[in-house]
């Protein structure tokens, strides 16, 4: 495995832990950091993203403020950004999606609470209904 920017490492530590506090009940908090913090397509994301950042600086250091290419490296950064949030999106909503499907096995086999799970699925749902757009992009529409 490639050695990982402390910078881009940071970003998706970033999204795992402030996706994860939108949720109240724990076990949709639970899977939404662990997926997070587990997704291959989001950490190279933000690898490409902290790449541009660090070659926008580096192109700054040796020839000054506006030099020609940092606006767009600064475009390329911004469109990487971007595109890796929205990954984080639908990383969360395949987490709602997982903890609907996959919660009543969780209980059966002790980990959760019946309680838990319930309202665990319902802020699931509550999600995914409001993020349709996210959750029709990974195919997960569906569980809602």
């Amino acid at each position: 495995m490639t050695r990982r920017s402390v910078s881009s490492t940071r970003k998706q530590k970033s999204f795992a832990s402030g996706f994860a506090e939108d949720f109240e009940a724990a076990a949709i908090q639970n899977a939404v950091h662990d997926d997070l913090g587990e997704d291959d397509q989001l950490a190279r994301l933000c690898d490409a993203a902290a790449a541009a950042d660090a070659a926008g600086d580096l192109r700054e250091s040796y020839h000054g403020e506006g030099a020609d290419g940092v606006e767009e490296i600064e475009e390329a950064w911004g469109k990487l950004s971007h595109a890796a949030r929205q990954r984080a999106l639908e990383v969360v909503a395949e987490a709602c999606a997982r903890v609907i499907d996959e919660g009543n096995e969780w209980v059966a086999d002790g980990h959760w609470e019946a309680d838990a799970i319930a309202e665990a699925k319902y802020e699931a749902r509550t999600w995914l209904q409001h993020h349709t757009n996210k959750a029709a992009r990974v195919g997960v529409l569906e569980v809602v």
